[in-house]
């Protein structure tokens, strides 16, 4: 059996994309690991427009539709790094005000199944929390404000943290270097225990 997932949350300007990109850089024919890009990005892309219970269950289903294509095309050895993962939905439907049950009806899955889908939980802290002079905004078509992606990354952390194996990679004097140094011995040790 292969390995769940792997997920990568936080907010705004936290450095899932860029930490991605380093990954492929490293990996450029996908010999060890699948990156699962952002579904939101994806959508807003196509032309959809956040900030809706409508939006979020798109991202949903296309995160679910992204990750068990990839599930389906993996390799021994093989890892999947996901730029987000089913719960980012239920942090950014909680920042709409709407009840955490109703997430649930409406994906069909309790959050001990949501949970269960990945091996671990990297939170790359968002830069707008300790480093705010080095938040940029989103260039996709999201403009969050550096309270507002602060905002989006403590409730993702809330969301995310149940996990077993919730790893928090806070801004630190080191800057993005140790945020991917640390991200990237987090994989290694959970390469290791698969």
């Amino acid at each position: 059996m292969m390995a769940r997932p792997i997920v990568l949350t936080g907010g705004p300007g936290g450095g899932k994309t860029s930490f991605l990109q380093t990954m492929r850089h490293t990996d450029p024919h996908a010999e060890r690991y699948l990156l699962v890009p952002e579904s939101a990005t994806l959508l807003i892309e196509a032309g959809l427009k956040p900030g809706s219970e409508a939006f979020q269950e798109a991202v949903f289903r296309t995160q679910i539709a992204l990750e068990q294509s990839c599930c389906a095309m993996q390799r021994d050895p093989q890892r999947i790094i996901c730029d987000r993962g089913t719960l980012d939905s239920l942090a950014y439907w909680k920042l709409l005000g709407s009840s955490e049950q109703a997430f649930y009806i409406q994906t069909g899955m309790s959050l001990k199944e949501h949970l269960s889908r990945y091996q671990a939980v990297i939170h790359l802290q968002s830069t707008a929390i300790g480093a705010a002079g080095h938040y940029v905004q989103s260039e996709t078509g999201r403009k969050e404000s550096v309270e507002e992606a602060a905002r989006i990354d403590r409730v993702c952390g809330e969301v995310w943290s149940q996990h077993p194996r919730y790893f928090l990679v806070p801004n630190g004097p080191g800057g993005w270097r140790e945020k991917l140094l640390a991200a990237r011995d987090i994989i290694g040790a959970l390469v290791q225990v698969a």
